[in-house]
């Protein structure tokens, strides 16, 4: 009989055997990394002038454009979000209203935070690369004939 020691020995359960889940699809390229590199340094460029002066119809575009780009490349909520997910939450209680100031204070904190990200995210691929990028840019060519 097996106990569960609380799972620190053993399966726990009686005729349950430990079976390693296998991934054995690979998800396909989806960009070239001189592609993903200039999309990058387009978003970072878009969020420093953020800084200089947040304007929030702005704001709002370049957040979805590289929300999109990210979840492209590196997947949904699982990879770049964790990093700064608690980025822009200040004191306020949710909804409240914010001045001008309190607004350009919010752009200003949550646009650095997801330029830490971007930064970070590029230089991971400008030195490794990344499994879903190509270091082809052919890539690029061949999706577009499509």
């Amino acid at each position: 009989m097996t106990t569960s020691n609380n799972g620190t020995k053993g399966v726990g359960c009686l005729g349950a055997a430990y079976t390693p889940e296998v991934v054995s699809e690979r998800r396909t390229v989806v960009m070239s990394r001189a592609a993903f590199l200039t999309e990058t340094d387009d978003l970072i460029a878009t969020g420093e002038s953020l800084l200089e002066e947040p304007v929030w119809d702005r704001f709002r575009d370049w957040l979805l454009v590289s929300d999109q780009l990210l979840e492209r490349v590196w997947g949904r909520m699982d990879r770049y979000h964790l990093a700064w997910l608690n980025v822009g939450r200040g004191s306020a209680p949710p909804g409240s209203s914010l001045d001008d100031k309190g607004t350009r204070r919010f752009i200003a904190e949550v646009a650095s935070g997801k330029l830490a990200v971007l930064r970070t995210m590029r230089v991971t691929v400008e030195r490794q690369g990344w499994t879903l990028l190509s270091d082809d840019d052919s890539f690029e060519r061949s999706q577009e004939d499509r």
